[in-house]
């Protein structure tokens, strides 16, 4: 029972996770986002919905190394995202994660 009551619980979680930040849409408008929509999602489900500092950290410089190859708007979109997890002003991800959805979906 404890089993299926943890295996039911990682699944609200990380449907809970792909409500928060950008789920993988059926096709990317470049490579450049779809990567940056897999690292996403690959950092939630990895760190069980709570992104630490070390995550947030690491995320950010896969992110900002992938928008150097990206242009564009689609540039801003992932250099936004990156540079908002590690900004301690920032306390609100939705506004990069939107701009993220806007420009990659």
């Amino acid at each position: 029972m404890i089993k299926l009551f943890s295996a039911v619980l990682l699944t609200a979680t990380a449907a809970a996770a792909l409500q928060v930040l950008p789920a993988a849409p059926a096709h990317a408008k470049s490579p450049s986002c779809a990567k940056a929509i897999e690292l996403i999602n690959a950092a939630i489900a990895i760190s069980g919905d709570t992104l630490d500092d070390a995550t947030q950290q690491a995320l950010s410089d896969r992110l900002s190394g992938l928008a150097a190859l990206a242009v564009g708007e689609e540039k801003a979109a992932i250099t936004g995202y990156a540079n908002a997890l590690v900004d301690d002003n920032i306390t609100d991800l939705d506004p990069a994660t939107n701009e993220l959805n806007r420009v990659c979906a």
